[in-house]
């Protein structure tokens, strides 16, 4: 029988240390929208009202002691053409330093976009390229330095069976990548990776997903750039798994899980039996969770891991739960419906205080450089080092 999430009992209200998180937030939030939107890796649940409450105490803590390892989101699309994309015609490319493309009002949603056709509310001084090494190596050295464990490299290959570190932009940045974190481990820094396989993005064919795995498998199989921590085998995350149907998913899993670690991306109402038959893990993609707006989604990732939990591995361990973490969410200017304040980092230490409560087993930072959504942490023109500085404070928390 499939498990199911576990209901609160009628009456039953959240914790001292959720509702003082809600409360925090909350007020600082305050009329921030509540929209959630959604994409491809991202869902959320309409918000429900909390019981009433009381007197609460004035600072949050997490429910337990959690695991403070994060790997962070990151995405290899972003070159000149990607930022011209997003930036539009009438973004002045040659000003030196380079304008704000939008501006924001304190809560962090309000968007008066500044240049028609613009959908990005920040931009990086210069406008990088991934193409080029050196960004690349200092995207890795500032991670870790922020006290991230590593990147979960957001890829996707060319579906086909000859493909090769050259084939496609994709295939060559994430060698870049790799080469990065082999430098940086060999100074004796522990930073490694994941693979985020991008495989809803654009639907894959069970025979592009055999091809692209087999590429990863010959080509990095025996690097340690990647992260063996899990059951010896390199980590690899589904996204969009919830989307493919059950037969798909088998096949994958009976022919890639001997290769790597299977995390699945599925929610409380897609994990089952049958998920769990073919994933050793699972985390879930939610950039816009909203802990003033949405506080029951605590709740959502407490019984998610505890499905996910439910049940062993054929090798007798216990599925892992990775809980996601994000900053704030803004898309508006690029067709969302919604936002999450950023509120100077108390949105993203009240996710990680209240995710706590599902002892997840390592975090998901969404994102390292997800500019168009408005998840990024990485140090760009508008905050600076603000974001990195909170997951660090998160990361080397007690």
């Amino acid at each position: 029988m499939s498990p199911s999430p576990r209901r609160r009992r009628a009456g039953q209200g959240p914790g001292l240390a959720l509702l003082a998180v809600v409360a925090l937030v909350a007020a600082a939030c305050g009329t921030a929208s509540s929209a959630s939107p959604t994409r491809s890796g991202d869902h959320s649940r309409k918000a429900r009202p909390l019981p009433p409450r009381t007197t609460v105490p004035a600072t949050p803590a997490p429910a337990a002691a959690a695991n403070h390892r994060m790997f962070a989101y990151y995405y290899l699309w972003w070159d000149t053409a990607h930022w011209h994309a997003r930036l539009g015609p009438n973004y002045p490319y040659s000003a030196n330093p380079p304008p704000l493309p939008a501006t924001l009002t304190g809560d962090g949603c309000t968007v008066s976009n500044n240049y028609p056709g613009n959908q990005l509310t920040v931009v990086a001084s210069p406008l990088f390229t991934e193409d080029n090494p050196q960004q690349v190596a200092s995207d890795v050295r500032q991670a870790a330095g922020a006290g991230l464990a590593g990147f979960a490299v957001a890829w996707e290959g060319t579906g086909l069976a000859n493909q090769g570190t050259q084939s496609s932009s994709f295939n060559r940045r994430l060698d870049l990548v790799v080469s990065a974190v082999d430098q940086l481990r060999s100074q004796g820094v522990p930073f490694s990776l994941w693979i985020a396989y991008m495989s809803s993005a654009s639907m894959r064919t069970p025979t592009q997903m055999d091809n692209d795995l087999a590429y990863l498998h010959r080509t990095y199989g025996a690097n340690p750039a990647f992260d063996r921590t899990n059951g010896g085998r390199p980590t690899l995350i589904m996204m969009g798994s919830r989307k493919y149907p059950q037969d798909v998913l088998d096949r994958f899993s009976s022919h890639w899980r001997p290769y790597f670690y299977l995390v699945g991306d599925e929610n409380w109402d897609t994990w089952n039996g049958q998920k769990a038959a073919d994933f050793d893990a699972d985390t879930y993609y939610w950039s816009s969770q909203n802990p003033a707006k949405n506080p029951h989604s605590f709740l959502d990732i407490e019984q998610l891991a505890n499905a996910v939990r439910a049940s062993r591995n054929p090798d007798g361990s216990q599925k892992q739960f990775f809980s996601p973490l994000a900053p704030g969410y803004n898309k508006v200017l690029g067709g969302g419906s919604g936002c999450v304040p950023r509120l100077g980092g108390q949105t993203m230490r009240a996710l990680y205080a209240g995710n706590s409560a599902a002892h997840p087993n390592g975090w998901l930072v969404i994102s390292w450089n997800e500019i168009d959504e408005g998840t990024y942490v990485m140090p760009l023109e508008r905050y600076g080092s603000l974001f990195t500085d909170t997951v660090r404070s998160i990361a080397e928390g007690p």
